[in-house]
């Protein structure tokens, strides 16, 4: 199954060939904090594939141990994920840390507190790129984050994406490997997922959705099963043999 689901990405890799432009992904994990056997798993697949990932990390709960963890890595770039990823909405509200349930100077001076400390720690693997946790931010945020230095933004809007102020660039992430309708979470399907792709990748070969915005595959490491870590382990040994597709590096998405 999982074969077949990657010879229709395989396809319409083969229909960027010949085009100017090439297929871009990136790769985004989420929720890190210290270090595990998960995040080595991932460290491990990353260095395999010479693939290039975005850790969103929490900074109210990490500290010096994945800070060693991170600094030999060549392949790993930090985000900032939330503060505290600490839900702050009423019950049937969804979850929120970024909303507006709290006054806007109190959630602003929680960024500011973990932009710093992530980046004392971790120097030059940090990017100043928000993930917020559980994808969700209130749009009245917007205008205050390139004023605080944040050159980026990574949720999952998939209606009604909010137009970024200026010097704000966002990527966000097209494809979540995981389904969270049940507990524990679960591999949501090699068709699933590569029909989030594919559909990414063709909107941007057709022109309907920004061209130059990477196609994102979102990871959890501590969530992921067998399934889903043998799917992204094919993923990237697929795009970066196809001679049409790239991995692209956060780097490279928010350069300095």
């Amino acid at each position: 199954m999982t074969t077949d689901a990657l010879q229709t990405l395989t396809r319409e890799l083969d229909a960027w060939t010949g085009l100017e432009a090439r297929a871009t992904l990136w790769w985004r994990d989420d929720d890190a904090a210290r270090p595990c056997v998960e995040l080595d798993r991932l460290f491990k697949l990353s260095n395999g594939h010479a693939a290039p990932c975005g850790l969103a990390v929490i900074p109210a709960e990490t500290g010096e141990p994945l800070r060693k963890d991170v600094s030999g890595q060549h392949h790993i770039w930090v985000l900032q994920h939330g503060w505290a990823h600490a839900n702050h909405a009423e019950k049937g509200q969804g979850a929120w840390e970024l909303g507006a349930h709290r006054p806007k100077s109190v959630i602003l001076e929680e960024l500011r507190q973990g932009m710093r400390k992530l980046s004392q720690l971790f120097k030059d693997h940090f990017l100043p790129v928000l993930v917020p946790p559980w994808n969700r931010l209130d749009s009245d945020l917007l205008p205050y984050l390139p004023v605080m230095g944040y050159r980026g933004l990574s949720a999952s809007f998939r209606h009604q994406r909010p137009v970024p102020p200026s010097g704000l660039r966002v990527a966000d992430a097209h494809c979540d490997l995981l389904t969270w309708k049940h507990k524990p979470a679960g591999f949501a399907g090699a068709e699933k997922c590569v029909e989030r792709i594919v559909a990414h990748l063709r909107d941007k070969r057709a022109g309907a959705v920004d061209p130059d915005e990477p196609t994102g595959i979102l990871t959890h490491h501590l969530a992921m099963d067998a399934e889903a870590w043998a799917f992204m382990d094919e993923l990237l040994a697929l795009v970066k043999a196809h001679p049409a597709a790239d991995w692209i590096s956060p780097a490279d998405i928010w350069p300095a």
